[in-house]
């Protein structure tokens, strides 16, 4: 059960952590990279912000089809309880 249990936290914490960075995006955040060292600055915000929500839809259905029980509950911070 422990494995059942630590997969579901894992699941969990990633599907927050790219809806955070979503979120950030969301709200005025910018990602800018520079193609090769020397080069201006590229904003891809956009392609990432598409990215990651992409991958936030995936976590989610995933989490839903592994964890039907516990997929829309809302686990309060934080996941981790032992060391």
């Amino acid at each position: 059960m422990a494995a059942y249990d630590d997969r579901y936290v894992e699941i969990t914490t990633r599907l927050r952590s790219v809806q955070s960075f979503c979120d950030f995006l969301s709200q005025g955040g910018t990602v800018r990279i520079a193609p090769a060292e020397g080069a201006s600055y590229k904003d891809v915000t956009a392609v990432l912000l598409e990215r990651n929500r992409r991958e936030a839809e995936v976590l989610a259905r995933t989490r839903r089809q592994l964890y039907p029980e516990l997929a829309d509950e809302d686990v309060t911070p934080p996941l981790y309880s032992r060391h």
